[in-house]
């Protein structure tokens, strides 16, 4: 009974410390203010050092952007500009500011050629996503979760699955029959982006302040700086991943 006692307090901290570790999520209590005058952070996400290294081509028969170039499947580098795809940039300690708004239409992943599109999606707590099967093969989506209820489901052709998440976390999404995944990032307020695929991001209506940005990406890490943001001003910044 103790050991399967201890077995089972492991097996939780071990999840906990997998999926709450991201650092993602987001100060529970959070308070809706109007903001006036508030202000913007703009910048990119870099991959420093020598990001033209080469790799296997993962994604062999997409209509990749031609500026950009896979060094992993879990990462996309722009070869111009070394921007960074697919990372998460948030502010981790704020406490007030405007109400995100649930968009009325759904956000949607899609498995298409044996993986999820997109790979990355932060969303407000209480959105519900639209999971697609646009391969004409089974699939399924298997979610790894502490906060919202976790499922395992199969997909057939065309199938779609309609999925609310409720509770601020980094929930990881799978197809066990063919090894693929992808994360969904839930937040408690709306200071959130992703970087598109020159790596920019761009988050408004910030009252003035200084907050503490984070930046997360699934195969490069975490980083965070302070950055001050004034009213009616946007602040530049770049966050580099050498």
């Amino acid at each position: 009974m103790k050991r399967t006692l201890s077995l089972c307090i492991f097996a939780w901290i071990f999840n906990c410390t997998l999926f709450c570790s991201e650092g993602l999520l987001a100060d529970e209590h959070y308070t809706v203010v109007e903001v006036k005058d508030g202000g913007c952070i703009a910048g990119y996400v870099i991959r420093g050092g020598d990001a033209g290294m080469p790799s296997i081509d993962l994604y062999a028969g997409w209509e990749l952007p031609k500026s950009s170039q896979v060094i992993s499947e879990k990462l996309e580098v722009n070869k111009v500009n070394n921007g960074v795809k697919n990372a998460i940039i948030s502010i981790s300690n704020i406490e007030r500011g405007k109400k995100g708004i649930v968009p009325p239409i759904h956000p949607i992943i899609d498995q298409q050629r044996g993986v999820f599109v997109p790979r990355v999606t932060a969303i407000l707590a209480g959105t519900t996503v639209d999971l697609l099967n646009g391969d004409e093969e089974m699939h399924n989506v298997h979610t790894k979760s502490m906060r919202n209820q976790p499922f395992n489901l199969g997909m057939s052709y065309k199938q779609r699955i309609l999925k609310k998440f409720d509770h601020p976390e980094t929930v990881k999404l799978s197809c066990d029959i063919h090894q693929e995944y992808a994360w969904i990032v839930v937040f408690e307020h709306p200071y959130f982006d992703v970087t598109d695929r020159n790596g920019y991001f761009e988050i408004c209506d910030i009252p003035e302040g200084a907050y503490a940005f984070r930046v997360w990406h699934e195969e490069l890490g975490k980083q965070e700086k302070e950055v001050m943001i004034r009213a009616r001003k946007i602040e530049n910044t770049e966050f580099v991943y050498e």
